[in-house]
């Protein structure tokens, strides 16, 4: 069996919500929850953005059949696709990039960067959904985009360990088997090392020294996949590394396929 790369964590990822267009996006989107909403989100303008493209186009569209939590039943996702479809083609058209997407509280929430004069491409898509809000203003920062949609902290971890497990699912993982998985610490000296080493141990995961270009822990326990679960451990690892000079370097596992 092949292992999963404990370093693609790095380039994007999903959860459990991700039949929602996931299929239309790069690979390098990013998925995850928050304050029950779903979100998607380009990561790759986070370090830079196209400075030309000052103007944010924000669309919310309420669901008709919104299902009891708020993101939308089988129906409204399926009813919703022709519309999602030519709303993308129309932006293209126009120039605009778009970088993330919410869903949640009975609404869609779409969002692109571009520069003014584009919403009449988008008003033509809209013509049968008055309900539809279009919203247009400038924002040279992408505030939205950085304040509304790229995730931070103990989200960044749950969003990047979602491309892990999608890259299992897509090897036909079965993520209810048990099966070791491994999480990797490094640090630039043995003493760092060895403290965040005997602090590790604390929190009841098995936990060894590796050798290599740089001095590092592997700790590791047998269990499911659950992306909550690991969630809260790589965060957990991260923060602990954070006050021993050490860096979270990833956590993988190779998937079990019955």
């Amino acid at each position: 069996m092949d292992v999963v790369d404990l370093r693609v964590l790095a380039l994007a990822a999903t959860d459990s919500y991700s039949m929602w267009q996931e299929e239309a996006m790069s690979e390098t989107w990013m998925s995850y929850r928050s304050e029950d909403r779903f979100i998607l989100v380009d990561p790759q303008y986070d370090s830079r953005h196209p400075e030309e493209l000052d103007h944010l186009y924000r669309l919310e569209v309420p669901m008709a059949s919104p299902g009891p939590l708020g993101h939308g039943d089988e129906a409204e996702v399926a009813a919703f696709e022709p519309i999602d479809a030519a709303l993308g083609a129309a932006a293209e058209a126009a120039g605009l990039i778009a970088v993330g997407r919410r869903r949640g509280f009975g609404v869609w929430d779409l969002a692109w960067y571009g520069t003014t004069g584009a919403e009449k491409h988008l008003a033509k898509v809209l013509k049968e959904r008055p309900d539809a809000h279009l919203g247009v203003s400038a924002d040279p920062e992408w505030a939205h985009y950085r304040n509304k949609l790229l995730p931070r902290g103990k989200e960044l971890h749950r969003a990047r360990n979602g491309l892990v497990v999608r890259q299992l699912l897509q090897a036909g993982d079965n993520l209810d088997a048990p099966r070791e998985i491994e999480f990797l610490v490094r640090f630039h000296r043995d003493v760092d090392r060895d403290r965040y080493l005997r602090d590790v141990e604390s929190t009841g995961l098995d936990a060894e020294p590796t050798e290599g270009e740089l001095p590092g822990v592997r700790a590791f326990f047998v269990a499911g996949v659950d992306i909550e679960l690991i969630t809260d451990i790589t965060w957990e690892l991260h923060e602990r590394a954070q006050l021993t000079n050490g860096e979270f370097d990833g956590w993988g596992c190779a998937p079990v396929v019955m």
